[in-house]
């Protein structure tokens, strides 16, 4: 055998073994290593072949040399842990989803990182990517259960036995009743009897509420709408509450036929701004004689002139879902869970 081979098959000998009593923590923190002469006579290898291999070991973070004082054990990197996030929809990326995303990326610790997963509003697609999630070894998940399925009992039951009590859950804006996780979201009751007390203020007793798409809101939007109304002697006409649907021309169809009739309208800032063409050929002035609210305040900006908005609270249900998460990644045991639904903002703007 050649003499450069020879030195190269015990420059990787003495790599892996050096290697393998590290990462093994034969020597502690901080710890001095043999010296080049030192290990060099202990391994039968001249003193340039030792250098380079500690040359190597300081390159993969595992040593650091300094020059007249030798190497020294360096602290082990620790792996990066994986935070999942199941609510990430490409379609969608005007959405609170988006906003609450870039709360958490922006408050999550060093030492973790987030993977993205777009569920396609399935909930066996969400199912499966918990399960296929766990079986990976990831650390946590945040997630917004689908809209249009309500689980069974078994299914919360499923999902609570592959969680464990190992991988912690946040749920954001939707939950499941039964699954043992934290959760954050708004009040929209409290935010419509906002919306409701500032037009009530201005004189408009006549309102539109176009319903949102998402259970948990509907039902929270009427109780507020209801509550309000009856505080501020409104009569809350059920013509005037539409149906949320996917197909614009059905909602336009429907408010065109009221339009005539009411002062002002609330509704899903997204939804406003696709009926911007039907509400400006009802020639009604903005906002003397309608007056209209969003919800989520997303893209407001985007309906002209910019619309007053019940504003979802995304920063305070980021913040605290990553918090939450990390808290209990990093504490462990099984305190109880929390449940936090955070009052929004009234932005009032020109509408």
């Amino acid at each position: 055998m050649k003499e450069g081979s020879a030195n190269a098959n015990k420059a990787k000998h003495l790599h892996e073994l050096l290697k393998r009593e590290l990462e093994s923590n034969k020597y502690a923190k901080g710890d001095k290593l043999p010296s080049v002469r030192d290990l060099s006579a202990a391994y039968n290898v001249n003193k340039s072949t030792v250098v380079n291999v500690l040359a190597t070991l300081a390159n993969e973070g595992l040593i650091i040399t300094e020059a007249g004082k030798g190497s020294f054990v360096q602290e082990m990197k620790e792996e990066q842990k994986q935070i999942a996030v199941l609510f990430f929809d490409t379609v969608s990326p005007f959405r609170v989803e988006t906003e609450i995303l870039a709360q958490i990326q922006k408050n999550i610790r060093s030492g973790y990182f987030l993977s993205l997963h777009d569920t396609a509003q399935n909930y066996k697609v969400f199912e499966r990517k918990i399960e296929s999630l766990i079986e990976s070894g990831v650390k946590g998940i945040i997630a917004i259960p689908p809209k249009f399925y309500t689980p069974k009992s078994s299914d919360a039951e499923y999902l609570n036995r592959l969680l464990g009590d190992t991988v912690p859950l946040v749920f954001i804006i939707r939950k499941i009743e039964g699954v043992h996780a934290d959760f954050f979201s708004m009040d929209l009751d409290k935010g419509i009897q906002k919306a409701v007390t500032y037009l009530a203020s201005i004189d408009k007793k006549k309102i539109c509420l176009i319903k949102h798409d998402s259970q948990k809101f509907v039902d929270e939007e009427l109780q507020g709408l209801e509550a309000a109304c009856r505080k501020h002697n409104i009569d809350v006409n059920p013509d005037y509450i539409l149906e949320y649907d996917d197909n614009v021309e059905t909602i336009s169809s429907k408010l065109m036929s009221i339009l005539p009739k009411v002062d002002a309208i609330i509704g899903p800032d997204h939804t406003l701004c696709s009926l911007q063409g039907v509400i400006r050929n009802s020639r009604k002035h903005i906002p003397s004689e309608l007056s209209i609210v969003g919800i989520n305040d997303v893209v407001s900006h985007y309906f002209s002139p910019p619309l007053t908005s019940v504003r979802f609270p995304v920063e305070k249900i980021g913040v605290n879902a990553i918090h939450t998460m990390i808290d209990r990644l990093e504490r462990g045991g099984a305190a109880d869970k929390i449940e936090k639904n955070f009052i929004p903002d009234l932005v009032i703007r020109e509408t």
